[in-house]
């Protein structure tokens, strides 16, 4: 029984998916086993895998014993700004006064400019990764921050005067149930800094750890005692001496949380940024394919649609290859026989 193409192609990514969160946790760390056991059952070829590999590295995820030098789709990636084909504002493939017809009837691309290649990919591929954030699922990011907050019940709610007073046990006795007291107070803050970030491309759950750890390290750390006019307000200061600085600490820690999630959304939409250009490139090989289905009236080659972008066979074949062969309007796509000679 033929494998539905569309469970297929949600199966490998899911897998992909699967793949780069256990990088994350491991360091950006991988070795080739891990990467079949995580596509084992998919019946992929040598091509595929060093597709994925290619993939993984450009996502700054190193694989132990693989060299990225010879992997021709991470270079691919890499050299992707330099395949311009023109898009409306729709992301559809606009005709070009850039082309001329040869004898075989086969429409070649010429007279490329240095501006089309430089800045209309970088445009579109920005595009793609916007879309990308924007069409996550954040469905689970409610449920997550009720059960946070619920866990945080059971910590003990301190006011600000007590947690003022415990700016002096920490500098004056080093005192670590203090210190612990006081880390815990932000906890509950972190929520509602998060709340400004969310649905950006990162889910709820990573933001409050990425801001746990802003916390942690600032606070846990004791980096706050690095500021020498506090110390000397906390140990010879007023009451309102301690709350001015308390205060003052609260904004560090909120304005550290905020540079954290900004850093993190910034490297999500950079790895977007590398699914964007995967997706344009899909996108442009299957609109030219269709386009040229119509006007020949018969499936085109990989060649013919090669010559008609304006770019190698190569990228025609790793588009279809990337997008589990989806881009059924190509003759040759699987067999790359037919008509590609």
């Amino acid at each position: 029984m033929a494998v539905n193409n569309k469970d297929a192609k949600a199966t490998f990514m899911e897998a992909l998916d699967g793949l780069k969160e256990y990088a994350k946790v491991n360091g950006n760390i991988v070795t080739k086993d891990d990467v079949k056991s995580y596509f084992n059952g998919l019946e992929l070829d040598d091509n595929r895998y060093s597709m994925i590999m290619g993939y993984l590295m450009a996502n700054n995820i190193t694989i132990n014993g693989v060299d990225g030098a010879d992997n021709e789709f991470l270079h691919m990636l890499e050299s992707t700004k330099n395949d311009a084909v023109n898009n409306d504002d729709n992301g559809i493939a606009q005709e070009d006064t850039s082309y001329t017809e040869t004898d075989d009837g086969i429409i070649k691309k010429i007279n490329v400019t240095e501006e089309e290649v430089n800045n209309l990919p970088e445009k579109e591929v920005v595009m793609a990764a916007q879309m990308i954030a924007d069409n996550m699922d954040y469905s689970e990011d409610d449920i997550y921050l009720e059960r946070y907050q619920k866990e945080l019940e059971q910590i003990q709610p301190v006011s600000d005067t007590t947690r003022a007073y415990l700016l002096i046990n920490i500098v004056e006795d080093n005192d670590k149930e203090s210190l612990k007291l006081l880390s815990e107070s932000y906890l509950g803050k972190i929520v509602g800094w998060v709340e400004p970030f969310r649905c950006r491309g990162v889910l709820a759950a990573d933001l409050v750890q990425e801001s746990n750890l802003s916390m942690m390290a600032y606070i846990g750390q004791r980096q706050w005692l690095n500021n020498y006019e506090w110390k000397d307000k906390i140990k010879e200061g007023t009451t309102e001496d301690l709350i001015q600085v308390l205060n003052e600490i609260d904004n560090e820690v909120k304005y550290q949380a905020e540079e954290s999630m900004r850093m993190l959304i910034d490297e999500q939409m950079d790895s977007n940024k590398i699914s964007g250009k995967v997706l344009n490139k899909v996108n442009y090989v299957n609109d030219w394919a269709v386009r040229l289905k119509e006007e020949l009236g018969r499936k085109p080659s990989v060649k013919e649609v090669a010559e008609r972008m304006g770019v190698s066979e190569d990228i025609v074949r790793e588009a279809v290859s990337l997008s589990a062969e989806a881009i059924e309007d190509i003759s040759d796509a699987k067999t790359n026989k037919d008509n590609d000679k």
